[in-house]
């Protein structure tokens, strides 16, 4: 996982999400926008709109949430901060 990053997104009732990424895609004010490990310190804020997460040492596709607006905090670990956040299957 050496090219894994912590994300966490939490809500004002919930961590909603907990784990280790490779790649996080979120929509900003400012249009679509990817995270990293590595990637320089950015606190951006949220648009509404599809959260994009592949998670470390997945082959998998990207799973996909829906996210009420917020902001996201990167630094050393990646933290989304949101009002509401669902899962696209539910």
């Amino acid at each position: 996982m050496a090219n894994s990053v912590k994300l966490e997104i939490i809500t004002p009732s919930k961590l909603f999400y907990r784990g280790y990424v490779e790649l996080v895609i979120v929509r900003t004010l400012e249009g679509e926008e990817g995270f990293m490990y590595g990637h320089s310190w950015a606190c951006k804020l949220l648009d509404i709109g599809e959260l994009f997460i592949r998670e470390g040492g997945s082959d998998e596709d990207f799973r996909v949430a829906a996210v009420a607006g917020g902001f996201i905090d990167v630094k050393d670990s990646i933290i989304i901060y949101t009002d509401a956040v669902e899962w696209a299957e539910d």
